[in-house]
C-alpha cells in the first residue's frame, strides 16, 4: 500500500518495486511543489492525492495518471483549480 504522508519513503518503496522514482520539489510562480519524479515526469502531491488517481497510484501505474492529464495540464495546482472553477 502506497502512503503519501512521507514522499521520500514513498519514493524509496517505489524504487524497491523497480520504479525509477525520486522525491522532488519543483519551484514555480506560487512557490514550491512537493511530489515525485518518475522517469522524466513530475507528479505533484496534489495530483497523486486525487481520488481518480488512487487506483493507478496503488498499482504504480504512472502512465495511467499521465493519460488523465489534459492538454493544458500544469504542475501548478493554482492553475488547475482556476481552470476548473
Amino acid at each position: 500500500m502506497i502512503q503519501l504522508e512521507d514522499l521520500a519513503e514513498t519514493a524509496e518503496e517505489l524504487r524497491k518495486l523497480g520504479v525509477d522514482c525520486a522525491h522532488a520539489f519543483v519551484y514555480g510562480p506560487h512557490g514550491g511543489l512537493e511530489g515525485l519524479d518518475v522517469g522524466e515526469e513530475f507528479f505533484p502531491l496534489w495530483e497523486l492525492c486525487q481520488p481518480e488517481n488512487w487506483e493507478a497510484l496503488c498499482r504504480a501505474d504512472f502512465r495511467a495518471i499521465l493519460a488523465r492529464r489534459g492538454p493544458d495540464w500544469s504542475p501548478d495546482c493554482h492553475a488547475v483549480f482556476r481552470a476548473a472553477g
